[in-house]
Protein backbone atom coordinates (compact mmCIF):
# COMPACT_ATOMS: atom_id res chain seq x y z
CA UNK A 1 0.00 0.00 0.00
CA UNK A 2 1.57 3.17 -0.71
CA UNK A 3 1.59 6.43 1.84
CA UNK A 4 1.02 9.58 -0.40
CA UNK A 5 1.09 13.00 1.55
CA UNK A 6 -1.13 15.92 0.71
CA UNK A 7 0.73 19.40 0.81
CA UNK A 8 0.79 21.22 3.55
CA UNK A 9 1.90 24.71 4.66
CA UNK A 10 1.40 26.33 7.97
CA UNK A 11 0.38 29.87 7.54
CA UNK A 12 -0.22 32.47 9.79
CA UNK A 13 -3.91 34.74 10.04
CA UNK A 14 -3.13 38.50 9.62
CA UNK A 15 -5.08 40.66 12.31
CA UNK A 16 -8.07 41.11 10.16
CA UNK A 17 -8.46 37.33 9.59
CA UNK A 18 -6.29 37.43 6.42
CA UNK A 19 -4.11 34.80 4.70
CA UNK A 20 -2.02 34.48 2.15
CA UNK A 21 -2.44 31.36 -0.04
CA UNK A 22 1.33 30.06 -0.78
CA UNK A 23 2.59 30.81 -4.08
CA UNK A 24 3.18 27.32 -5.48
CA UNK A 25 -0.74 26.54 -4.18
CA UNK A 26 -1.89 29.88 -5.96
CA UNK A 27 0.09 28.76 -9.12
CA UNK A 28 -1.04 24.71 -8.82
CA UNK A 29 -5.08 26.23 -8.54
CA UNK A 30 -4.82 28.86 -11.46
CA UNK A 31 -5.53 31.79 -8.38
CA UNK A 32 -4.42 35.02 -9.82
CA UNK A 33 -4.82 38.40 -8.46
CA UNK A 34 -8.54 39.12 -9.23
CA UNK A 35 -9.69 35.33 -9.31
CA UNK A 36 -12.67 34.92 -6.76
CA UNK A 37 -12.94 31.96 -4.05
CA UNK A 38 -15.53 30.70 -2.59
CA UNK A 39 -14.95 29.79 1.49
CA UNK A 40 -16.49 27.36 3.08
CA UNK A 41 -16.65 25.81 6.81
CA UNK A 42 -17.28 22.61 6.28
CA UNK A 43 -16.60 19.84 9.36
CA UNK A 44 -14.39 22.15 11.37
CA UNK A 45 -12.06 23.13 8.76
CA UNK A 46 -12.14 26.12 5.72
CA UNK A 47 -12.15 24.56 2.20
CA UNK A 48 -11.39 27.56 -0.31
CA UNK A 49 -11.67 26.95 -3.82
CA UNK A 50 -11.42 28.91 -6.80
CA UNK A 51 -14.41 29.90 -9.02
CA UNK A 52 -13.81 29.36 -12.47
CA UNK A 53 -15.71 32.16 -14.85
CA UNK A 54 -18.73 31.05 -16.88
CA UNK A 55 -19.44 28.04 -14.30
CA UNK A 56 -22.00 27.61 -11.91
CA UNK A 57 -20.87 27.45 -8.52
CA UNK A 58 -22.31 24.35 -6.36
CA UNK A 59 -22.96 24.76 -2.76
CA UNK A 60 -21.18 21.72 -0.87
CA UNK A 61 -23.36 20.12 2.35
CA UNK A 62 -21.93 18.41 4.90
CA UNK A 63 -22.98 14.63 5.47
CA UNK A 64 -25.30 15.70 8.74
CA UNK A 65 -26.97 18.24 6.62
CA UNK A 66 -27.25 16.22 3.67
CA UNK A 67 -29.14 13.62 6.14
CA UNK A 68 -31.16 16.39 7.56
CA UNK A 69 -32.14 17.21 4.17
CA UNK A 70 -33.19 13.50 3.50
CA UNK A 71 -35.45 13.39 6.43
CA UNK A 72 -37.28 16.91 6.58
CA UNK A 73 -38.05 16.90 2.70
CA UNK A 74 -40.76 14.41 2.25
CA UNK A 75 -42.65 14.66 -0.92
CA UNK A 76 -46.78 13.67 -0.91
CA UNK A 77 -47.44 10.76 -3.18
CA UNK A 78 -48.56 12.93 -6.19
CA UNK A 79 -45.36 14.93 -6.53
CA UNK A 80 -42.98 11.84 -5.83
CA UNK A 81 -45.01 10.39 -8.57
CA UNK A 82 -44.34 13.55 -11.19
CA UNK A 83 -40.66 13.34 -10.20
CA UNK A 84 -39.87 9.62 -10.63
CA UNK A 85 -42.03 9.96 -14.28
CA UNK A 86 -39.76 13.09 -15.14
CA UNK A 87 -36.66 11.28 -14.15
CA UNK A 88 -37.44 8.02 -15.60
CA UNK A 89 -37.18 6.31 -12.65
CA UNK A 90 -40.02 3.24 -10.79
CA UNK A 91 -38.98 4.15 -7.25
CA UNK A 92 -37.65 0.82 -6.33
Amino acid sequence: MAITTVPTKVIKALPKGQITIPADFREALGIRPETLLSVSLTGGHLEIVPLVQGTASLRRYAEEDLQRFLEEDVLDEATAAKVRALLGSSGA
